[in-house]
């Protein structure tokens, strides 16, 4: 038989391990959790970033040019998108796993791919289905029809537009075709989950 002071040794190990355990779970279980460090973003944000990848689509009178930044003096017939179809665009970008498109809606030479109530310099004055055609009102058709979101990209600069420098000038301007845009999409139901907006320059 073991004696008392045997049995306690081998019990002691034992009891400590537990009491440590105890203490342990107790300490993590009182212990709050770290403040987030300011700002967090927001769950439109969070999306954004977990949607990894968007099909830029750079589109306009440069396409029909064969250059890579216009200057604005382009004559407005050259863009001709005879077999223009935003949904074929579209089914190609969900197929290879994109789920947004950005569309350059205006680049840097001031063409609109909108009918633009602030400038002749679009569509309106080409005679692409004459003059009656809409790429960026296409396109958020045909991304709201298939769930993918829609970036539409607006060139801060303009090469076309003469007030162009004038600052209280052109941002009434530029604010006037980024309110076109934006609302441009109101029409269609369903609205499309997200239209963001990019800005170079």
């Amino acid at each position: 038989m073991d004696k008392p002071a045997t049995k306690l040794k081998r019990q002691l190990p034992f009891t400590i391990t537990l009491a440590f355990l105890s203490s342990s779970t107790s300490l993590c279980l009182s212990t709050p959790p770290p403040l987030p460090i300011l700002p967090i973003p927001t769950s439109i944000q969070l999306s954004w970033q977990l949607s990894e990848m968007a099909l830029f689509l750079h589109f306009g009178p440069n396409t029909f040019t064969d250059s890579e930044w216009g200057t604005g003096g382009a004559d407005p017939s050259v863009f001709s998108p005879a077999s223009f179809d935003a949904r074929q665009w579209v089914r190609v970008a969900k197929s290879a796993g994109f789920s947004r498109v950005i569309l350059t809606a205006k680049h840097h030479d001031g063409f609109c791919l909108w009918p633009s109530d602030y400038t002749v310099y679009s569509v309106r004055s080409s005679s692409w289905r004459d003059g009656k055609g809409d790429v960026v009102g296409s396109l958020a058709e045909a991304a709201t029809e298939a769930g993918l979101e829609l970036g539409l990209y607006l060139s801060p600069w303009d090469r076309h537009e003469a007030v162009y420098g004038k600052t209280t000038e052109y941002n009434e301007y530029y604010m006037g075709q980024m309110t076109e845009l934006l609302t441009s999409v109101e029409h269609l139901k369903p609205k499309p989950p997200y239209v963001r907006l990019y800005f170079t320059g």
